[in-house]
């Protein structure tokens, strides 16, 4: 996993987006053509020969493995040319004042394919071109984002939950404690860190509390969640930061709240020389209180390309391709068959980070961040400086 879409993920959740935030998802009409913000936006018929090329692509730096990116070339005779971007924010604006033009946006927050479609950026997908549909994990086929997966097809998933040292401190205690793990941890001051991210930080305030509207703009949980998050200052002298990848298997960690594709990442490029993966360990809560995250692919409406655009997506979407594309980037891709059994038994996760894979049934329960709308975003943002201010 690379640190540039880590960067963004610490961001992403404090910045709204050009066109607005908490529009309402507008839904396909007339088969071909969705309405989208008073614009019309259509799809390709079916049947058509693909471009010529070459395909555009607009995603962050280091998302996409780059011999998956030369075998696509090769297979379908043609240049790929992506335009990396460091936040979503800057993909969208980018996108809509015409400063880069591209076929395929590779990697939309779901936070902001409402506003995209609204926006009139994106076109309906035909799927007719997209024959590897059907591999994708069942929840995604009617996301809450974009029902019925008219406008997008997953790209990677992960959850938010406490990466730790496990020989440092006894996995039994730490899924006993749950959250409350964090504000227990008093013998390791200094090694303790949570998230760069608002929401993700007051949200694990508000789970440790029983509490499971991630997307509540209640002043008062808010406020909550701020002195709870407070406290972890004199408590554990808590850093706050999205290095939980590096730092918990280099040892300068305990307990981190964090990505489990972070510990994945851990476990393949961090250990020092000579220590196993068994010394990581990765808890999150049961399905129904589990924040589960992903990033989606989609075809944009202006695309001189769409045709090659939907078959790009649909290469991503083969189980060999998507597999080669995990072995490098780190991130799980939202496939039936690369479970937990499957990635463990192919070797690229260790059997101690099987949670760090979420099955069918945290991913269909998972909670999801939503859009709150600028006033929304305006609470979060003024607790969050309270508390990087120290109080």
């Amino acid at each position: 996993m690379r640190s540039s879409r880590r960067d963004f993920l610490a961001r992403s959740a404090q910045m709204g987006v050009l066109l607005g935030a908490g529009v309402p998802l507008l839904q396909a009409c007339g088969g071909d053509s969705a309405s989208s913000g008073g614009k019309v936006t259509k799809g390709i018929a079916d049947g058509l020969e693909p471009e010529s090329g070459p395909l555009r692509i607009i995603n962050y730096a280091d998302y996409v493995n780059p011999d998956v990116i030369a075998d696509f070339e090769k297979e379908f005779g043609v240049k790929v040319e992506i335009s990396t971007i460091d936040t979503d924010t800057e993909s969208v604006t980018k996108l809509a004042s015409g400063a880069i033009k591209a076929d395929v946006n590779h990697s939309m927050a779901n936070t902001s394919i409402g506003n995209l479609i609204n926006g009139g950026l994106l076109q309906p997908l035909n799927k007719s071109y997209l024959t590897n549909a059907g591999n994708i994990v069942a929840t995604f086929n009617d996301p809450w984002y974009d029902p019925g997966a008219t406008y997008s097809m997953p790209y990677t998933y992960f959850g938010t939950g406490i990466g730790f040292r496990a020989d440092r401190i006894d996995p039994a205690k730490v899924a006993s404690q749950g959250w409350d793990t964090v504000w227990q941890a008093t013998d390791f001051k200094g090694q303790v860190s949570v998230l760069d991210d608002e929401r993700e930080a007051f949200v694990m305030a508000m789970l440790r509390r029983g509490l499971t509207d991630v997307n509540t703009t209640d002043p008062k949980v808010i406020d909550q969640a701020l002195a709870d998050v407070m406290e972890l200052i004199d408590l554990v002298n808590v850093k706050v930061n999205i290095e939980g990848y590096k730092d918990i298997p280099e040892g300068n960690t305990t307990i981190a709240h964090t990505w489990s594709a972070d510990l994945i990442a851990g476990a393949a490029g961090y250990l020092p020389e000579g220590t196993t993966s068994d010394v990581l360990g990765f808890w999150h809560p049961p399905a129904g209180e589990y924040v589960v995250t992903n990033d989606s692919m989609g075809v944009m409406a202006d695309a001189e390309h769409p045709v090659l655009a939907h078959l790009y997506i649909n290469y991503l979407l083969d189980n060999d391709v998507s597999e080669k594309n995990f072995s490098w980037v780190g991130y799980l891709p939202a496939l039936t068959k690369l479970d937990a059994d499957y990635v463990i038994g192919a070797g690229y996760v260790p059997e101690n980070l099987r949670t760090c894979v979420p099955t069918s049934e945290e991913i269909e329960k998972g909670l999801y961040y939503k859009p709150l709308g600028t006033e929304g975003d305006a609470l979060y943002e003024a607790a969050w400086s309270k508390f990087t201010a120290g109080g």
